[in-house]
């Protein structure tokens, strides 16, 4: 009976690592998805540099209950090139975070961009500055071939759905555990072959 429950652990292990493995290749492989990446000018809402990186650790640990630092910050140096953030006078107001993963679908290589963080100062919030960060953002995963974009909110986040879906997400379906132990949350996509209706300052 020990040996057999013994086995079971390690099989248990094996899997998770080599899920992490496989993770991590992905992100590697879709960082480099990012090294060519088309930039769109905007005096406010520009990629993130080395000034704004303490800057934004700390709006994000202002901001999320569960933090994990250490792959935010792991996430920012392979997808620099997609971290948006919103400055005025050089103070940070708001940022978001994609990670790029590809996979193959039909024959042909499949880009997704997962929106993993996404906050705004909530001293600056009602200002326009979510909806121009996410604006930008999705103008440019377009204009550098992404397939889709999706993300995960927590279903009694009314406010955020809102924004989401003004920007032009879709609800896709309902998951559970991802925005939390026990939370349920939507999967929330925009898929660019469809039409995608977009106000632009």
């Amino acid at each position: 009976m020990t040996a057999a429950i013994f086995t079971r652990g390690i099989i248990c292990k094996l899997h998770v690592i080599r899920r992490q493995s496989i993770t991590a290749f992905k992100l590697t492989v879709g960082s480099l998805i990012t090294r060519k990446w088309v930039k769109i000018s905007d005096m406010y809402v520009d990629n993130i540099s080395g000034e704004m990186l303490s800057k934004v650790i700390r709006l994000y640990n202002d901001n999320f209950i569960e933090i994990n630092e250490k792959r935010f910050s792991r996430y920012i140096h392979l997808f620099n090139k997609t971290t948006y953030v919103y400055t005025d006078h050089n103070e940070v107001k708001g940022y978001c975070l994609y990670f790029i993963t590809p996979s193959i679908s039909s024959g042909r290589l499949k880009k997704t961009a997962t929106l993993y963080s996404f906050t705004v100062d909530a001293r600056c919030r009602g200002q326009g500055i979510g909806v121009r960060l996410l604006q930008k953002s999705i103008l440019e995963m377009r204009l550098n071939s992404i397939d889709s974009i999706i993300l995960y909110v927590a279903k009694d986040n009314e406010a955020a759905i809102n924004l989401y879906q003004k920007v032009g997400f879709e609800i896709t379906e309902e998951r559970r555990d991802i925005c939390g132990l026990g939370k349920e949350c939507y999967k929330m996509e925009i898929a660019f072959d469809e039409d995608i209706k977009m106000i632009f300052y």
